[in-house]
């Protein structure tokens, strides 16, 4: 990955500045306070890092910083795309804009950002070492990755077990939490079963009973009907069978002459004999009933049944029904749950110790590979002028998460005789510039950030040291793209790339320019600093003598 690009409008001193770094170790020097450190502000805001309208230049009504990137890591391309910030084709652009009604904005390709999100992306895109900047390797969060990284440790088996472990977790806790709502409502649902199975209605039992009560409340009528039908029917020398059987003489003797009424015989039939069957049948039907008074108090308290139940839990019976087959259902979950529960325990007991197991085997290897590693890093503290400093990984044990059981942090005694602090203590931005710087060295091969900015490094180190780190800049420059602001000549002489960094008045305004140097203009640079030096170690030597 490449910063490409960087276009500064409007911060602080500068009105506008193109710069375009290139791969390799780029070395920025320039006096103090001739704006290379805005410019290391400006790559901040596209870290994501806090804006303020104050920063904007004197008279203006916005400030912006833009930077593209180029050849975009997997990582970064992953993280823009969960967050569907789509990254079609390079280049990356990062832009931050301030007015001075200190309304931030962000974009990310002309799409707006929030800056949460852009901190994220801002932490795998560049690495600023300097005083009260955005240093990666004083967080300790971090510190497990360097180690890991080093180490080519994947914890993407532990955290495929830790993940299905907190899943059993949740599912254990909704399990539990369903038994409890369950056995509050098991009183109830008891309740309600007796409720229902002591009357235990059957399907349309409440249309049947109605229609016999009916017919007992009017059997009496019933039969009364039964003898008019039988009075009408046949019962009378006027009745319907016996005014059926003169029409069918008449009819007969018709046909006798006109053979055409031959074939309402079959009518006048076929009529004689559905009166007689319809009289029979009432007279059967009605032959058949008998009031019976404990029959008739049964189904009347039946029905009553029946018709508060249905009221409760219907409307209909068939709906009682369904609601006991739902309440048999859910008391035998209560009874189900408990096994469920007991299950899950199992499983996450299991679960534990499978995750327990890998997180020892994976401590085991970085305990006994950061040895390793600290042995490199301490060596590597002789070249870069921390001769008397000792770097260690403390292990402590945590509670179990997706990367494992370790707490790892680095500590560090820069002087002997001093206690071990941890990193984040140190306060000289040029000793962390160099602790970085050494284990950067080591691990450069390794994936991981690959633009690096290196500020004040050159602090407290002259000579042969800032020979020695010149070195190792331009070793780690092979793999990384590096931005080194330095005062000392055996550094700036190892750049690939050389900028200088100047402060110009023009009509009563300061402003800031950056220029590429090349052959004779380089040279004259890199003596100006050596001229710098030399009367930095005079004046040391006079204050030495005057002692």
């Amino acid at each position: 990955m490449l910063l490409s690009k960087l276009t500064i409008n409007n911060l602080a001193i500068i009105d506008h500045l193109e710069f375009s770094p290139q791969d390799g170790l780029n070395i920025l020097t320039g006096e103090t306070g001739s704006g290379k450190s805005i410019i290391i502000a400006s790559l901040n805001l596209i870290l994501g890092n806090k804006i303020d309208k104050t920063l904007i230049r004197t008279g203006e009504d916005k400030l912006s910083v833009e930077a593209e990137f180029t050849n975009i890591d997997e990582d970064i391309k992953s993280i823009l795309n969960f967050n569907d910030y789509l990254l079609f084709e390079d280049p990356l652009i990062i832009r931050r804009e301030l007015n001075t009604s200190n309304r931030s904005r962000a974009f990310i390709n002309d799409s707006p950002v929030k800056i949460d999100i852009l901190s994220e992306i801002g932490k795998k895109l560049i690495d600023v070492h300097g005083q009260h900047e955005h240093q990666s390797l004083l967080d300790k969060n971090n510190h497990l990755a360097i180690l890991d990284n080093y180490l080519d440790i994947n914890t993407g088996g532990i955290s495929k077990i830790y993940f299905k472990l907190i899943n059993f977790r949740k599912e254990l806790e909704k399990t539990i939490r369903e038994e409890n709502d369950l056995k509050d409502k098991k009183e109830l649902l008891d309740y309600h079963k007796k409720e229902i199975e002591e009357i235990s209605p059957e399907t349309d039992e409440d249309v049947l009973v109605d229609k016999e009560l009916r017919e007992l409340e009017n059997i009496e009528g019933l039969k009364k009907t039964s003898d008019q039908i039988d009075q009408i029917t046949s019962g009378s020398a006027h009745s319907i069978l016996t005014s059926i059987d003169i029409l069918k003489k008449k009819c007969d003797e018709l046909s006798d002459i006109n053979p055409e009424f031959k074939e309402f015989d079959k009518d006048i039939d076929t009529a004689y004999t559905t009166f007689s069957e319809f009289n029979d049948s009432a007279s059967r039907y009605v032959g058949g009933l008998e009031f019976d008074e404990e029959r008739f108090s049964y189904l009347n308290n039946r029905l009553t049944k029946l018709t508060k139940i249905k009221k409760k839990f219907g409307p209909e019976i068939s709906d009682v029904i369904n609601h006991l087959e739902e309440i048999n259902s859910q008391l035998n979950s209560i009874d189900n749950i408990s096994f469920d529960i007991e299950k899950l325990n199992k499983v996450i007991k299991e679960t534990e110790e499978q995750i327990k197991i890998a997180c020892i085997e994976i401590s085991n290897k970085r305990k006994k590979g950061s040895i390793e590693l600290l042995a490199k890093i301490n060596r590597e503290f002789k070249d870069v002028g921390l001769s008397a400093a000792e770097i260690n990984f403390i292990f402590n044990e945590k509670d179990i998460s997706e990367n494992g059981m370790d707490d790892v942090e680095l500590f560090i005694r820069t002087n002997i005789g001093e206690d071990s602090k941890p990193l984040s203590k140190i306060v000289s931005g040029g000793e962390v510039s160099r602790i970085m710087l050494a284990i950067k060295n080591i691990i450069s091969k390794k994936k991981g950030i690959n633009i690096l900015i290196f500020d004040e490094i050159d602090s407290g180190i002259s000579g042969r040291i800032a020979e020695k780190v010149g070195a190792k800049l331009e070793a780690l420059s092979m793999n990384k793209q590096l931005f080194v602001i330095t005062h000392l000549p055996a550094i700036a002489q190892k750049g690939i790339h050389h900028f200088s960094v100047r402060k110009e008045v023009n009509n009563n305004k300061t402003t800031v320019k950056i220029k590429k140097l090349e052959g004779s203009d380089r040279l004259k640079e890199i003596d100006s600093l050596v001229s710098g030096d030399k009367t930095t170690k005079e004046n040391k030597l006079d204050k030495n003598n005057g002692k």
